[in-house]
């Protein structure tokens, strides 16, 4: 069994890192090596690159290494891998942890030595070969290379995996086909004490990049009632970049959009435009749909239950009133 702590660090794009557990000290570096191997292409691999990008065609073999520093003043014990990156629901970038088998680039990959012994201070070039496959799909494939420190907690048969890893693009030639899609669209809307205030509207959904790009989307949320209008001033829409998106990742969105008029029905409409980033760009894709929901004003109604209420108890009793008189 192994855990993840906070202190861990599963994918960077610093061109040096590290990571220290603050109650042992325990700390390491890694960073590319400079001036690569014998690649068969020029990649436009420069010294103090952040982190690793390659162009390839199927069936390339690149030779390159990663240098790791132990920055502590105990010796480290590290593995060394590869595995393949994706995109978290909450939008971030990760790493398969090491229990978790490859299936993408991790493969791809493989290291002249996995195990790392370093004494304090000392730094080790580790070689690795990336080698693609001559049936690989074209388009973007995500990765990272990894360093690992894994320790036993006491007694207990319970591990702390700590992680620090570089990541690596690799673009296969061929033609892009980026794309997005939008499911799950609901939204909900909140009700006011206010019967003339407005409210917020929650909008739920997921995005998935179905495409084989690398994507940073930008999304336009907007909520209308009846008749084209939901707020004041038509302050109903928002829009927000987000976060790049892995091919095959998903994201669960939650955006609020305030200023609504509940009108019994709210209809919301979202729109997000992906641009394809990575090495050569790659153009641009885009997602719609729409959904809706009820928005009931229910401080109004009783309002007005309030005052047809009033409208007929009033005459009645002004009735009986004149009656007895």
């Amino acid at each position: 069994m192994s855990t993840t702590p906070a202190d861990t660090v599963s994918a960077t794009s610093a061109s040096a890192t590290s990571a220290t557990a603050a109650p042992d000290g325990i700390s390491w570096s890694v960073t590319p090596a400079d001036n690569p191997r014998d690649n068969q292409q020029d990649n436009q691999q420069v010294d103090g690159r952040a982190n690793y990008a390659y162009t390839v065609e199927p069936g390339d073999r690149i030779a390159d290494a990663v240098v790791v520093t132990n920055r502590s003043a105990a010796p480290l014990q590290l593995t060394v891998y590869g595995t393949d990156a994706f995109t978290t629901p909450g939008g971030h970038i990760d790493l398969l942890t090491a229990d978790e088998p490859a299936t993408g680039l991790g493969t791809w990959l493989s290291f002249k030595q996995r195990a790392l012994d370093l004494e304090p201070g000392e730094s080790a070039e580790v070689p690795f070969t990336l080698r693609v496959p001559a049936d690989a799909a074209p388009g973007d494939h995500s990765g990272g290379v990894v360093t690992a420190l894994t320790q036993r907690v006491g007694d207990s048969a319970l591990t702390v995996d700590r992680r620090l890893a570089l990541r690596m693009h690799v673009r296969v030639a061929g033609a892009l086909a980026p794309g997005l899609s939008i499911t799950g669209l609901v939204v909900t809307t909140d009700a006011s004490s206010n019967p003339f205030g407005t409210v917020t509207s929650t909008v739920r959904y997921r995005l998935t990049n179905t495409g084989t790009a690398r994507v940073v989307p930008t999304e336009t949320v907007t909520v209308t009632g009846p008749g084209g209008a939901a707020g004041p001033g038509g302050t109903t829409t928002v829009s927000a970049e987000l976060a790049e998106i892995l091919p095959g990742s998903a994201v669960d969105r939650v955006v609020q959009v305030s200023g609504v008029r509940p009108l019994v029905r709210a209809e919301a409409t979202v729109r997000v435009d992906g641009l394809v980033v990575g090495i050569g760009g790659g153009g641009v894709t885009s997602a719609h749909d729409a959904a809706s929901g009820w928005a009931v004003p229910w401080a109004l109604l009783g309002l007005v239950m309030l005052a047809v209420a009033a409208a007929v108890v009033i005459p009645l009793v002004r009735t009986r009133q004149g009656k007895r008189e």
